[in-house]
C-alpha cells in the first residue's frame, strides 16, 4: 500500500507519538509498503528516514516546544501531494494536534481514507486552568471532529479508547505502543540483575513525578536498602531536581544523567528497576515495555497499559493510588522479595513487527476509497 503519515512532530524531535509513528513507518517501509510522512519542521524540505520519504513542511507559532501550526495552504497542498503519490490510506495521531485535523481534512477532499490513533487518555492535565479550558475546547471542537470523521479509529491502550468514547461516542479498536525487539548480543548473554537499582525515565517538568521518584530513593535508603538511583531526561524542572537532590542528601546515590539516545535508556534499565509516577493522561509509556524486554520491573501508579502487562505475567507493581509514600512501601516491597522477570519471549507479542501485522489488517479493513469532498463552493 502507499500510507501516508500526516503528523504535528517526527524525528528528530522525540516523544512517545513520534517514536511510534517513526517505529511503525519504518516496519511498514520494512514489509515492502510506501511510506511516506509529512510533519512541521524549522528546516522545509524533503529527505528520508531509511525506506520512509519524509516531507517537513514550515512550523508557526510553536507552543511549549510541543505544538506548533502549518502555515496558510497547508491542506490544499496536502491535497495535492496525496492525489499525485496514489495514497490510499492516511494515518493521523492524537486528536489536538493541528497537522491531525489539517491531514484529515485533506484526505477528506481528496477521496482517501483515513485511520486516526490516538495517544491521550483524558484531557490534557495542566495546573493551569486557562490551558485546562483551552485543551478542553479544542477536544470538544476539533479534537471530536477528528474522531467521528476518520474511517477507523485506534487508541494505544483500553484507557485511552474508553477517552474516545467518552469525549466523541466513537468505538476505537485498541492498538498498543511497541518497541523494538533488542537481539541478545551474545546468544548465552547473562543481564545483571539489580532491583535495588531504581530508574526514572521521563521529561523534567510537573507532573512526571520526579519529585516521587527521589523520595521513593530516599525512604528506600532510610529503611536500610542499598538502593541507587539513575534519572533519566531533561527539561524545565532540571535546577529543581538538583536542588532537592541535595536537600535530600542524595547526590552520590542518584546520577543525574539528562536526555541519552534510546539505547541508554534500554541499558539503563537492564535487570533495574523502573519507577514510574506520573499523573499525566499518559496513553501507553513505552518505557513499561523496555524495563520489561530488558529483564527489569516496573512500579507504577495506575497508568494505561499497566494492569495488562501485570496480567499477562510481567513483574509489574501498580499502587492503588498516587501517592508518594504508598509507591516507597510498594518499592520496599519489591525489594523484599523481587521476583522473576518476565520470559524472553514475552515481549515478543509487543515487537513493531506484531504491530505493523495490525496496522495492516486495519488497512485492509477500511473502504477502497473515501467519498471526495467537492470543491469549496460546488454545492
Amino acid at each position: 500500500m502507499r500510507i501516508a503519515f500526516v503528523v504535528n512532530n517526527y524525528p528528530p524531535r522525540t516523544g512517545g507519538v513520534e517514536l511510534h509513528v517513526r517505529s511503525l513507518a519504518a516496519e511498514l517501509a520494512l514489509r515492502g509498503h510506501r511510506v511516506l510522512v509529512v510533519t512541521l519542521g524549522e528546516t522545509p524540505g524533503w529527505s528520508r528516514d531509511d525506506r520512509v520519504e519524509v516531507l517537513t513542511l514550515p512550523e508557526h507559532f510553536r507552543i511549549a516546544n510541543i505544538l506548533g501550526f502549518p502555515g496558510p495552504g497547508t491542506r490544499r497542498r496536502l491535497t495535492r501531494l496525496l492525489r499525485e503519490r496514489g495514497v490510499e490510506a492516511v494515518s493521523v495521531h492524537t486528536r489536538f494536534f493541528p497537522m491531525s485535523f489539517v491531514g484529515w481534512r485533506a484526505a477528506r477532499r481528496a477521496g482517501i481514507p483515513v485511520i486516526h490513533t490516538e495517544h491521550g487518555s483524558d484531557h490534557v492535565a495542566s495546573d493551569s486552568r486557562i490551558i485546562g479550558l483551552a485543551s478542553r475546547a479544542v477536544d470538544v471542537t476539533l479534537g471530536r471532529a477528528v474522531l467521528r470523521g476518520a474511517d477507523r479509529v485506534l487508541g494505544v491502550s483500553r484507557e485511552v479508547t474508553e477517552f474516545v468514547r467518552r469525549l466523541a461516542g466513537v468505538e476505537a479498536t485498541v492498538f498498543p505502543n511497541a518497541i523494538e525487539v533488542r537481539a541478545a548480543e551474545d546468544p548465552d548473554e547473562q543481564i545483571t540483575d539489580r532491583p535495588g537499582h531504581l530508574v526514572f525515565v521521563g521529561r523534567l517538568v510537573p507532573g512526571k513525578g520526579w519529585e516521587a521518584f527521589l523520595e521513593v530513593v530516599a525512604a528506600c535508603r532510610a529503611a536500610g536498602r542499598d538502593t541507587t538511583g539513575e534519572v533519566l531526561g531533561d527539561g524545565a524542572d532540571m535546577p529543581r531536581l538538583r536542588e532537592r537532590l541535595a536537600a535530600l542528601g542524595l547526590g552520590g546515590a542518584v546520577a543525574v544523567r539528562g536526555r541519552v539516545p534510546q539505547s541508554e535508556v534500554r541499558r539503563a534499565l537492564r535487570g533495574a528497576t523502573l519507577i514510574n509516577p506520573t499523573t499525566l493522561s499518559e496513553g501507553f509509556q513505552t518505557t513499561l515495555l523496555e524495563a520489561i524486554a530488558e529483564s527489569g520491573r516496573v512500579v507504577t501508579y495506575p497508568v494505561p497499559g499497566a494492569e495488562t502487562l501485570r496480567a499477562e505475567g510481567a513483574n509489574v507493581v501498580i499502587t492503588s493510588g498516587r501517592d508518594p509514600a504508598e509507591l516507597a512501601a510498594a518499592t520496599l516491597r519489591l525489594l523484599g522479595a523481587p521476583g522473576d522477570p518476565a520470559p524472553r519471549g514475552f515481549i515478543d507479542a509487543w515487537s513493531w513487527a506484531a504491530r505493523a501485522v495490525q496496522f495492516e489488517r486495519e488497512c485492509a479493513a477500511l473502504p477502497s476509497a473515501a467519498t471526495p469532498e467537492p470543491p469549496a463552493g460546488s454545492r
